[in-house]
């Protein structure tokens, strides 16, 4: 699929930053533009966009409202999030709603068109590709769990997994941007609560290790848990 074939939809209420999405992203992908966000629901109930782009903070309605809003009438259409707050706050609660990419500003055009077209594209693959039976993979990534082996695949690399590595990363896949306590994680892996987060890090560490450069999605939020961001 061409960029030119991707459709974006961009929601900013400053005119000027719309102007400049306009001039860095028109040669790239077919652009609607939105500065009043209550319009967006409108527009999306008769046209058809790929991916949604939209800023936080706006009056009347801010990002996460509107996002909350559209989710209602389109589930499946992926949702970038610009926002200038670096909080871990702001980014924490927009992975709990759900929203596929966070990115904080300022961004280089370069990053902002590579994260659309990766959204877009694993969007359109998960349609496209028939899955693997014995694979559960990453939409727009080189990675998959081989669930005959218990084993992650990286570049048709087969890598060996131990039993607790492989039911963290199988947790993790099967809900990707959704955190994770240690304590949850204890009771799945262990059928208990109390085992010591040092003892959970250290298999977290061996996990990463193993999986380079795919585990550097696996992030982890200061008291709160474990996710992949993806």
């Amino acid at each position: 699929m061409g960029a030119k074939n991707m459709h974006v939809t961009i929601v900013d209420d400053v005119e000027e930053n719309l102007s400049s999405y306009r001039d860095l992203l028109e040669d790239e992908f077919e652009l609607k533009l939105i500065q009043d966000p209550v319009n967006l629901l409108g527009f999306l109930n008769i046209g058809k966009t790929d991916l949604v782009v939209l800023d936080f903070h706006m009056p009347n309605m801010n990002g996460f409202e509107l996002y909350k809003k559209m989710r209602k009438t389109h589930p499946n259409t992926p949702v970038i999030f610009l926002t200038g707050d670096p909080s871990e706050e702001v980014l924490v609660k927009g992975l709990d709603l759900g929203a596929q990419d966070f990115i904080v500003k300022p961004v280089s055009i370069n990053e902002l068109t590579a994260r659309i077209k990766n959204k877009i594209e694993a969007k359109k693959k998960k349609h496209r590709k028939k899955k693997d039976s014995s694979l559960i993979k990453v939409d727009g990534y080189d990675f998959a769990l081989n669930t005959d082996l218990n084993s992650a695949v990286i570049s048709n690399n087969n890598i060996t997994l131990t039993p607790i590595e492989y039911k963290i990363i199988h947790l993790l896949v099967k809900n990707p941007n959704k955190i994770f306590s240690r304590e949850y994680l204890a009771e799945i892996i262990w059928g208990k609560a109390d085992t010591s987060s040092q003892n959970i890090d250290t298999h977290l560490s061996n996990l990463r290790k193993k999986l380079k450069p795919f585990s550097s999605y696996i992030k982890t939020i200061k008291s709160r848990g474990i996710l992949l961001r993806i």
